[in-house]
């Protein structure tokens, strides 16, 4: 009896952590954002690297959905891959970058690299444990409760269906508060982008009409 216990405690505890999904999905793109970030910081050529850094952010999004922070997923492919990363890969391609540059000895930030490494990895260390024991699985066996183990008691909601209808029922007023604000400033800066091209033409065009006057 004391082992069937302890076995469900540990199914809870799994499936509390990964969302129902099986630990070694997380275990291999664990792996693989380790690998992008080291391909990150190791690659010469700075689009390669920004790749390598999508690639990161990809896997980071991926876990955050498997283990069910699918919001925080979403913001991750909306702001990093789709807004800062393109924004990083067409800035490095309009810089003219030599090719010495790209490929001189970085030798020297090495020990560098591996101070930074030590210096977070001692508060991770610290703050992370590396073993559960009994008394964290009694804890999340208490505080977590699964949809699926149920029959039609419990309904699994999502965190974006959460926000949503907070969003779009208790906080509805700001929320087009803040789709105003946005759609002034489109319109403002078309405003004033459409003026300044008038000028500009307005200027080339007056010493064209001088010459057809004379």
């Amino acid at each position: 009896m004391l082992n069937l216990i302890n076995f469900n405690s540990l199914a809870v505890f799994s499936e509390a952590l990964t969302n129902g999904y099986q630990p070694v999905a997380l275990d291999i793109i664990t792996l693989l954002s380790i690998l992008s970030g080291i391909f990150v910081i190791i690659t010469k050529n700075p689009v390669t690297s920004v790749v390598f850094l999508i690639s990161l952010f990809v896997n980071i999004a991926c876990y955050l959905f498997l283990i069910g922070m699918h919001f925080l997923g979403l913001s991750y492919l909306l702001v990093y891959v789709g807004a800062i990363s393109m924004l990083f890969l067409f800035t490095i391609m309009l810089i003219n970058v030599r090719t010495a540059d790209l490929y001189s000895s970085s030798s020297n930030s090495i020990p560098l690299g591996f101070i930074v490494s030590l210096t977070f990895f001692y508060p991770v260390y610290s703050i992370l444990p590396l073993a559960t024991n009994d008394k964290d699985v009694r804890a999340v066996d208490i505080s977590f409760v699964s949809s699926s183990k149920w029959d039609t008691a419990l309904s699994q909601v999502s965190d974006i269906s959460s926000l949503g209808n907070l969003l779009y029922t208790s906080h509805a007023i700001w929320l087009i508060l803040a789709s105003i604000i946005l759609l002034l400033a489109m319109v403002g800066a078309i405003v004033i982008t459409k003026d300044s091209r008038t000028e500009n033409l307005g200027f080339a065009s007056r010493p064209l009409r001088g010459r057809d006057a004379s």
